[in-house]
């Protein structure tokens, strides 16, 4: 039996989500819209999956999923969110959690991963070769690479989750010039996005 809750702000997409198992009886749901209230649930009563929208108001699906593994550290974690799945891959390799799902998935999706991880398996996309191929490279490489100052700030503006808006206000600049300074920016470390960008500034202790 694999007992499992699912957290999320909205209670249209937490009651659809539950249903996707209501005919699966070996797969017990509860749900929980407030995720300030989680861990001193949790403490009552921990479950062995949780499934976990990133984005939400009070507490984001990241840290809820940081601190829930700090109460029970056998937790696994699958987060789901409507962003691009391949920025948050580094927090599977961290093991942080043990899986990612769009909220575009499939049903059968959905309910694959959920079994495998309840199995002790895991379930990726076949793209996560292709992260695991580059973040390789970049390690064999020994990448030499030098931040002026203004690239620094800039990383760790992000490293703290300012938006392109928050930055231009901070360095009192264009929000057109920032956008075109975070450009340049990943150029030069040659990734896609925010969250690899600074997941390589902290392995090359470039911040």
């Amino acid at each position: 039996m694999i007992t499992m809750l699912i957290v999320d702000d909205h209670p249209i997409v937490l009651e659809g989500t539950k249903n996707l198992f209501k005919e699966d009886d070996d797969i017990v749901v509860d749900t929980e819209s407030d995720a300030t209230c989680v861990l001193q649930r949790i403490k009552v009563m921990p479950y062995h999956i949780y499934l976990i929208d990133i984005n939400m108001p009070l507490e984001n699906g990241i840290t809820l999923a940081r601190n829930i593994k700090a109460i029970q550290s056998n937790a696994s974690i699958i987060l789901y969110t409507g962003d691009d799945i391949t920025d948050y891959y580094s927090l599977i390799l961290e093991r942080k959690i043990e899986g990612i799902l769009a909220k575009t998935a499939s049903k059968d999706q959905i309910l694959r991963t959920v079994r495998a991880i309840g199995n002790g398996e895991i379930v990726l996309p076949i793209n996560f070769l292709d992260f695991l191929d580059n973040r390789f490279k970049l390690q064999d490489a020994k990448l030499d690479i030098h931040l002026n100052e203004k690239e620094k700030k800039i990383l760790r503006l992000i490293a703290e989750g300012h938006t392109n808006r928050a930055i231009a206000i901070e360095l009192n600049i264009p929000q057109r010039t920032t956008e075109r300074y975070l450009t340049q920016l990943f150029t030069l470390l040659n990734v896609d996005s925010r969250t690899e960008a600074v997941d390589l500034a902290e392995r090359m202790n470039l911040l």
